[in-house]
């Protein structure tokens, strides 16, 4: 089942237990509260009874004749209400009334026990003679003569919880009104579910056909995007995952051809050596295979970094831990490369270190390797007579910095100089310019640190290549 059906079973199942349930509780509820107000009524005429009949059993000492007696009294409030109105014996409005009528106008069915609870009258007829319980006289309201109990009277719903025919159609119409209202809002909350549900899985319909799209090769796709909520969001990250597909799809590419590249000259000098070899142009001494050879050394290199790259971007680079002092670190590379910044009148230098040494946790092979790197790029590209400057630095966190006095990094190709064989002057050589990849892996062991290398203008108006570590925890 799709998805829009299983939200819509789901909204309908909902609904109707909600509805009946609903329905059902309002219905009890209902019928409670008018049989409440039904026998509280009841128990008021009760009292009025019970004044009367306990008048009447003073005067007889018995209940005998009870029954015609309450039977007679709708003749009796018949004859008072035309006397009342009219005076005497003249015929009023009620006189063409049946005495059934006045009963039924004036009357509810009354039920009158003794001091034993036996039934000694009942207008229906239905109880006469028969000893009602203890129980249900409870209900009633008893009859007092003298301070002493001498039965007990009941009308109405004190007799028999039964609704009179008006109440049940009064009950029978409530219920039909509460079915109706009940089942049209169970109708328009179940078409507003649907058309929620229909909104909801529109979008994840588009998204489904796009990553289908996507998984035969098209990431030129986009999906729309549409308000502010989760699946808004959904369809926002799906493009931004596409861009990124793009992105190195594009990038694969490029290294590829990069890659390509960069082996076709080792290669093609090592291939057009011996077959010169073979054919006797070059003579086949210790020379000429020295130069082959220093070919084969220059393609193990860049093998090996290329491997060495992708080991680090992969995540399977294992770093061997330790506290590293940075102060040595930037001391061990300025030692270092002295002697090939004096060969070409540059002067390197290292800024007074912190009083107190600033360790940060590291691979200190890694760290050296970045570092070095970072040192010999701006000796590389750095003129003579140029200064490079090294130094340790804890102002937004631990890390220490490369600056240099060369022509600097223009903007735009900040972002650009950490990827593959990217290089600043494409028509530098790869033994003056480098192969583009020293930098890339400087950034990737950064990353595998947990810290990130950023690049900027340098004091000195050249290069400032700045990196952050984490502190040690």
């Amino acid at each position: 089942m799709r998805l829009k059906g299983k939200i819509s079973l789901f909204f309908f199942l909902v609904i109707g237990l909600g509805a009946s349930s609903t329905l059902f509780l309002v219905r009890s509820s209902t019928e409670s509260m008018f049989r409440s107000f039904v026998f509280s009524g009841d128990a008021g005429k009760a009292k009025v009874y019970a004044t009367i009949l306990a008048d009447w059993y003073a005067q007889r000492q018995s209940w005998a004749g009870v029954e015609d007696f309450l039977m007679g009294i709708p003749g009796d409030v018949s004859t008072m209400l035309d006397t009342r109105i009219h005076g005497g014996e003249a015929r009023g409005p009620l006189s063409g009334y049946s005495k059934e009528a006045i009963k039924a106008l004036v009357a509810d069915r009354i039920a009158v026990a003794d001091a034993r609870g036996l039934i000694v009258a009942d207008t229906s007829g239905a109880l006469l003679d028969t000893v009602h319980p203890e129980m249900h006289l409870s209900h009633g309201i008893p009859i007092n003569v003298d301070f002493a109990r001498v039965g007990t009277v009941l009308v109405g719903s004190m007799v028999d919880s039964s609704l009179s025919g008006v109440g049940e159609i009064f009950l029978a119409s409530i219920t039909r009104s509460l079915f109706l209202a009940t089942l049209f809002s169970a109708g328009l909350a179940l078409l507003l579910g649907l058309l929620l549900a229909s909104r909801l899985t529109s979008p994840l319909g588009e998204l489904s056909q796009a990553v289908r799209r996507v998984a035969a090769g098209d990431l030129g796709l986009a999906v729309p995007v549409a308000g502010n909520d989760e699946l808004a969001d959904l369809s926002s990250s799906f493009n931004e995952m596409t861009g990124e597909l793009r992105r190195l799809e594009a990038a694969k590419r490029q290294v590829i051809a990069d890659a390509a590249h960069e082996l076709r000259t080792p290669v093609t000098l090592i291939q057009g050596s011996l077959e010169a070899m073979l054919d006797g142009v070059f003579p086949l001494d210790r020379q000429g295979l020295s130069s082959v050879h220093e070919e084969t050394l220059r393609l193990a290199r860049l093998i090996e970094t290329l491997r060495e790259l992708e080991l680090i971007e992969s995540g399977e680079l294992e770093l061997s831990l330790e506290e590293v002092d940075l102060g040595a670190l930037l001391s061990k590379a300025a030692a270092r490369f002295a002697s090939t910044a004096l060969a070409k009148d540059q002067d390197i230098r290292l800024e007074p270190l912190p009083s107190a040494p600033v360790r940060v946790p590291g691979d200190l092979l890694r760290l050296e390797e970045v570092v070095y790197n970072l040192v010999g790029n701006a000796l590389r590209h750095s003129p003579q007579g140029a200064q490079i400057r090294l130094r340790v630095e804890t102002e937004g966190g631990p890390g220490f910095s490369v600056d240099d006095s060369g022509p600097g990094i223009p903007p735009a190709q900040r972002a650009l100089v950490l990827e593959r064989f990217y290089r600043l002057d494409a028509s530098r050589s790869r033994e003056s310019g480098g192969r583009g990849l020293g930098l890339s892996i400087a950034s990737e062991i950064i990353k595998a640190h947990g810290g990130r290398l950023a690049i900027g203008d340098s004091d000195l108006r050249g290069a400032s290549f700045r990196v952050y570590l984490p502190a040690l925890g």
